[in-house]
């Protein structure tokens, strides 16, 4: 029993290397905290000037953005951030949006990339089919986002407005106000879950992606808190550089959580190959709709 027991993790390991070793996650890693990097700012100043437009402040997602970083970083980048969601321009909407379209889809590219990699499909992916779906999933994961903040922002607030009206206990407000913990969590998990299932060009099934979705959201979480740990006692000579140091800490903590992504995808993969065998490679409809345009002009 403890052999066969010891044979399927040996298994389980020689295969999560595979895939770890195809999805070339260290390398993935580096390439979406490049993307990342550059698509936080643009995104950050098209959210300023769409905040006053829903009736939400700049203190509303700066609360939930210090759940989802780490603090040390959170505490370099505020004022920054800061400054971008309380002052914008209609200008700088246009060229928020315009930079953020093409850097975050970027970032969701090079990520389909990525876990093509670790799947083993779609080498040969057409590269306009690719930007489309990496703009679709794009909006996607910002429309999630959104909803959360502004789901609890709205909510927390109607419920002070109706307090005096229909007499809501306290409490329940404070509760409302108090579980954005549970709220990031969940909302990473689900938005990572999407993303695993919809975003590779394999065949795909549900039940083997919320391992890794669950791992990669803990991981994250966990990472927020040890980063700052780590900062504090190994990085106070690059901290010490202000900006400079800023932007090379956030480069570290963007690369870990590239990697952690991709750790995601590779036990996704792994799980799914040792259960299923084989994974097929998925045709979506934009790829035979070009695939028939090619024969047609043949």
């Amino acid at each position: 029993m403890r052999q066969s027991a010891f044979n399927k993790v040996t298994i389980f390991f020689k295969v999560f290397f595979k895939h770890y070793g195809m999805a070339e996650v260290s390398s993935s890693a580096i390439v979406l905290a490049y993307y990342s990097l550059l698509s936080i700012f643009p995104a950050v100043i098209m959210v300023g000037n769409i905040l006053p437009l829903v009736g939400l402040s700049a203190n509303t997602v700066l609360n939930y953005l210090s759940t989802a970083i780490p603090p040390t970083v959170y505490d370099f980048i505020r004022p920054l951030i800061s400054d971008f969601l309380r002052n914008g321009s209609g200008s700088l909407l246009s060229i928020g949006a315009i930079v953020t379209l093409w850097s975050t889809s970027q970032a969701v590219a090079a990520f389909q990339r990525s876990v093509n990699r670790a799947y083993g499909v779609a080498q040969n992916q057409n590269a306009i089919v690719n930007r489309v779906v990496s703009f679709i999933w794009m909006i996607v994961v910002i429309g999630i986002m959104a909803a959360i903040i502004i789901f609890f922002s709205v909510g927390q607030l109607l419920l002070e407005q109706l307090q005096p009206i229909i007499h809501i206990d306290m409490s329940l407000i404070k509760f409302v106000a108090s579980i954005k913990w549970p709220i990031t969590f969940g909302g990473l998990f689900i938005t990572l879950c999407l993303l695993y299932y919809f975003v590779p060009n394999a065949r795909v099934k549900w039940r083997y992606v919320f391992g890794g979705a669950l791992l990669v959201t803990i991981l994250w979480m966990l990472l927020s808190q040890v980063f700052s740990l780590y900062t504090h006692l190994f990085a106070r000579t690059v901290t010490s550089y202000k900006t400079v140091g800023v932007f090379i800490v956030l480069m570290i903590w963007l690369d870990l959580s590239g990697m952690i992504v991709m750790i995601g995808a590779t036990l996704n993969a792994t799980i799914q190959s040792l259960y299923e065998g084989k994974i097929d490679e998925k045709t979506r409809l934009l790829e035979h709709v070009f695939s028939r345009i090619r024969h047609k002009g043949k």
